[in-house]
């Protein structure tokens, strides 16, 4: 990923050129150099890497009304100068407030008065003739997209007036399986990576046993109901893949699935963040996974659909536990501990939620847990799942901001998938079954990611 794309992206939307304001002329282009530029740039001093872009600056072929629309739905955040009462200004805005619940900051030229359909909304105030006034601005444009990034809350109209609205964005799936390196300062020999693609892929690529990933991460409810196998969701992909098949795919024995509910032992629930272990099943041959453990990621409130736990990423610190757990035990029986998982981003489903912001709260807590038991663990890889060009992105920005670099990627070869010829089988872009994250909103989900 290039330098400068290593961040999030903050789209402006606003006039070009000089404007006439009711008798006074306006230059936005200074506006935005002076004022929204230099506010949002300034973000880096909260550790939040983020760069600006106006649609002018965008020094590519095509139409510029698709680039904009694109640039308006993809951008984590937005601010758009009202003033002199831009009819496209305006409409960009409809089309921002349409496409996403959050973080849209609205500034306008001292006097500005908004008109009705907004007269209710956070709007700052700059004045260009003075550097106190526009240090003034800065700082508020600063302050609000902070605190829009740190929190979950709406500022569309749009979405505040129709709950439950969801658009998605192009996932951008990743065909290929490769891996980025990257290494906690203070847990010597340990590592964090990501590895790109189709979970199905993993471990089938790998050259040597070292390059095994030892143990599968599955998001599930906190009933620990996996989900169905024709999902498009991380849990039913394993479900599917550990079963014991019959020579045309269909599942003979629900192999992961029903340890898991003896594990449960008549069970209703389990707490929230809780891992439940079970073998690996069928994958134990075909992908060679030792282990299956199974996070209690979400939540079900009936006529409601499913909902992520508080403080997911403690998740990632229980799994993480219960896998030194079992390789101490592992090793008193005279076998190999587990030295890798890998996890999906858990609970990445919710419009609300910022991408970046649940890949850095979750790498943080694999980060720390490496760090703190760098004496101990026997974990030397921790994994996170990136399916899409999206979750990479979010991973790599989320990396970047928690200060550490990647040292470097070991590529493995793409992985050639037959064909299937029987519902469950799937081919790596298959857009119905291939299922490379999990997607809160069924019986065993509670990491998103649709489909490809």
């Amino acid at each position: 990923m290039p330098n400068e794309e290593l961040g999030r992206l903050c789209f402006v939307i606003m006039p070009f050129g000089e404007k006439d304001d009711h008798g006074k002329l306006i230059d936005f282009d200074a506006v935005y150099r002076q004022i929204i530029k230099p506010a949002v740039e300034a973000l880096t001093q909260d550790r939040i890497r983020i760069h600006c872009l106006r649609c002018d600056e965008v020094e590519k072929a095509g139409l510029i009304h698709e680039r904009m629309i694109n640039y308006i739905l993809d951008a984590e955040v937005a601010v758009v100068d009202i003033s002199t009462a831009n009819p496209n200004v305006y409409y960009e805005l409809g089309v921002r407030h349409a496409l996403r619940d959050r973080v849209t900051v609205l500034i306008r030229r001292e006097g500005t008065r908004n008109p009705f359909n907004i007269a209710g909304m956070n709007t700052i105030d700059y004045d260009d003739s003075s550097p106190e006034t526009i240090a003034q601005a800065q700082s508020m444009i600063r302050s609000f997209i902070r605190n829009g990034l740190l929190s979950s809350t709406r500022d569309s109209l749009v979405h505040a007036a129709v709950p439950g609205l969801e658009i998605s964005s192009r996932q951008g799936a990743i065909a290929a399986s490769r891996v980025h390196r990257y290494a906690p300062a203070n847990a010597p020999g340990r590592e964090i990576r990501l590895i790109t693609g189709n979970l199905r892929n993993v471990n089938l690529n790998s050259g040597t046993a070292d390059d095994q990933i030892d143990i599968w991460v599955s998001s599930e409810n906190i009933n620990m109901q996996m989900a169905r196998v024709f999902d498009a969701s991380i849990s039913a992909l394993i479900r599917y893949l550990g079963a014991r098949r019959d020579d045309v795919g269909d599942i003979v024995e629900d192999t992961i699935a029903d340890e898991l509910r003896a594990k449960m032992r008549g069970r209703q629930q389990v707490n929230p963040g809780m891992v439940v272990s079970t073998g690996s099943g069928s994958l134990a041959d075909s992908h060679h996974v030792r282990r299956i453990f199974h996070v209690a990621a979400v939540y079900g409130v009936i006529g409601g659909g499913y909902h992520p736990i508080a403080q997911v990423e403690q998740c990632i610190t229980a799994a993480l536990l219960q896998a030194d757990r079992e390789s101490a035990r592992a090793e008193k029986a005279g076998e190999k501990p587990y030295r890798s998982i890998v996890l999906p981003l858990l609970t990445t489903g919710s419009g609300s939620s910022s991408l970046v912001d649940n890949a850095r709260k979750q790498l943080d807590a694999a980060r720390n847990y490496l760090e703190a038991r760098a004496a101990v663990t026997r974990l030397d890889r921790v994994y996170f799942l990136a399916p899409t060009k999206r979750h990479l992105s979010a991973l790599q920005v989320a990396l970047a901001e928690l200060g550490m670099a990647e040292v470097g990627a070991g590529d493995a070869a793409p992985v050639t998938v037959l064909p299937a010829t029987q519902p469950g089988h799937c081919t790596s872009t298959d857009s119905a079954h291939a299922v490379d994250g999990t997607k809160a909103g069924a019986p065993g989900s509670g990491a998103a990611g649709a489909a490809p």
